[in-house]
């Protein structure tokens, strides 16, 4: 009898982290990480990305205040879609975003990190993980705490009882980059993390500020609000929908406000501009609806995390839930607009 076994070769890896648009996406991946591991507690994340000219620059993602990692977290990390069970409510699902965006945007990797409550620091380093084809057997280094401090002076300087993770890549690839619109992406993407204090994030040293989805004073008495909602066995949302005071938003490359309903999942934005089912194009004044709705429990996001796997029974029920949510508001929007234009007639 012939064997059959199926094998996973780290050249798919490279094809596959070719799939990223853009060098703001892949990076973003890297950033989604530590979220999940808060467990209430406020995290912190700085990141810095150097781009000299004499040389292929460097990216570095710190976050610290959350969980951490120790060898165990280190081990569990590098497995290619595999490793721990994530928890239905985790951002990442797939075990692979992280590690497959530090191919697509650099040849070196090093991760140092110290899972909260301890005291041992450990390195992980491979020189060639943007373009290694065959798969890495090695281990996680221990650090002897002067060599700690000696090396990583900012490291350091953080509370004893700190978890932490700084994830560095040398030897960028030559992939286009603008601060300004990385800047935008995470004030729009984490702006509901920022905004309720459950982390507080950095850019170049620079405070990232949430985008400001303002709220027309004219018409806030109309804003529909959704409680915890139980749409199925095991399945709930919560959000709000309002009217949007166009005129005060802030513009700029990857700030753009599309009209309808921005979906998140575990605080963090999904997609934007959703009308489940209303036409939203049909009156100037429908382009003032904006609302953001929390996908609490029963749904999952696509790997890339721009979109969710929406052929289950649960996006049904969704959609026809907040079709009838819009509803209201949709109206008075239409109604405001008719009596414009007879007004004008």
């Amino acid at each position: 009898m012939t064997t059959i076994q199926e094998t996973f070769g780290r050249d798919l890896v490279l094809a596959y982290a070719n799939t990223y648009p853009n060098m703001t996406d892949a990076l973003m991946e890297i950033i989604d990480n530590p979220l999940d591991y808060r467990h209430g507690r406020r995290l912190t994340i700085e990141i810095r990305v150097e781009r000299p000219s004499n040389s292929r620059g460097r990216i570095s993602v710190l976050d610290y205040g959350g969980e951490g990692m120790d060898s165990d977290g280190l081990s569990d990390w590098i497995q290619w879609g595999t490793g721990h069970q994530h928890a239905s409510t985790d951002i990442g699902q797939y075990h692979v975003g992280g590690k497959l965006a530090a191919v697509y945007l650099a040849e070196s990797l090093e991760i140092v990190c110290r899972r909260s409550n301890s005291q041992q620091v450990y390195r992980f380093k491979d020189p060639h993980w943007g373009s290694r084809r065959s798969p890495l057997t090695t281990e996680a280094e221990p650090l002897d705490p002067a060599d700690f401090a000696r090396s990583y002076p900012r490291l350091a300087q953080l509370p004893a009882s700190v978890g932490f993770t700084l994830v560095t890549l040398d030897g960028l690839k030559r992939r286009r980059y603008e601060q300004r619109i990385l800047y935008n992406r995470l004030a729009n993407t984490y702006r509901n993390l920022i905004s309720s204090e459950a982390c507080h994030i950095t850019l170049d040293g620079e405070d990232v500020r949430p985008l400001q989805i303002p709220e027309s004073q004219t018409y806030n008495g109309q804003a529909v609000e959704i409680q915890r909602e139980r749409l199925a066995p095991g399945c709930f949302v919560r959000g709000r929908i309002w009217v949007l005071e166009r005129e005060r938003t802030t513009s700029g490359r990857g700030l753009d406000i599309r009209p309808g309903l921005r979906t998140l999942y575990n605080g963090r934005l999904i997609t934007d501009g959703e009308t489940f089912g209303h036409n939203l194009a049909g009156r100037a004044t429908l382009q003032r609806l904006i609302g953001e709705v929390h996908l609490l429990e029963g749904f999952k996001p696509t790997v890339d995390k721009k979109n969710w796997l929406r052929d289950e029974g649960n996006w049904d029920a969704l959609e026809a839930f907040l079709h009838q949510k819009m509803q209201p508001l949709v109206s008075y929007l239409n109604q405001i607009g008719e009596s414009r234009t007879t007004s004008r007639e």
